[in-house]
């Protein structure tokens, strides 16, 4: 099962990260797909963020246009 991981720090929830787990939530289920999907705390990346970990490897400064095409590309679904 893929683990997507997402910093919640506040710098990376600042710059928008604070809507990833929502925002990765409904893709999944658009799409009927199922993850773990869980927040973490502070990476030490804040300059970088947010900061987005799917299975283990780490995706600096992902914005949410971003975070969509990782999605696609890391979990094989393409629409």
């Amino acid at each position: 099962m893929t683990t997507i991981e997402i910093c919640l720090g506040s710098s990376c929830f600042a710059r928008g990260g604070g809507r990833y787990p929502e925002v990765v939530s409904a893709w999944l289920a658009e799409r009927g797909l199922i993850a773990e999907v869980r927040g973490r705390r502070c990476e030490k990346l804040c300059a970088d963020g947010p900061t987005v970990l799917i299975d283990g490897r780490s995706h600096r400064a992902v914005d949410e246009r971003e975070l969509r095409l990782l999605l696609q590309q890391t979990i094989g679904v393409h629409v």
